[in-house]
């Protein structure tokens, strides 16, 4: 699916996706990976949702983030509560979702100057 273009301000925006990829400013990524407004990282060495503990979010630890959008992959699956409650703790609401669901929702977040992360598993 492609979006149309919305006013960026020099974020990372979604700018289309499809099964098995996702891109950010009109650039395709294939692998997994984390976007916030102002950063992208690439090549984030998590696969599936089994692979998720608490230092998966090592490298964002220095962010002020309030929301991890994650995308699960083509279908919705849910984190353990050991590590919904780990998240809570720090106070940062996370919320597990189709990727296809996290990129939209991510956008409009971004857009509102929320203090959103985009982890995505491709």
């Amino acid at each position: 699916m492609k979006f149309h273009l919305i006013q960026s301000d020099n974020k990372n925006l979604i700018t289309g996706y499809d099964l098995n990829w996702v891109e950010v400013n009109q650039v395709r990524h294939q692998s997994s990976l984390i976007v916030t407004s102002d950063q992208l990282l690439l090549e984030w060495s998590v696969k599936t949702i089994k692979d998720i503990n608490e230092n998966s979010f090592e490298a964002i630890k220095s962010l002020d983030i309030e929301i991890i959008l994650l995308g699960t992959g083509n279908t919705q699956e849910h984190l353990e509560p050991r590590l919904l409650e780990y998240f809570s703790k720090k106070n940062i609401a996370i919320e597990s979702m189709s990727n296809q669901s996290a990129c939209r929702t991510y956008n409009i977040l971004a857009n509102e100057e929320r203090k959103v992360l985009l982890a995505l598993m491709l």
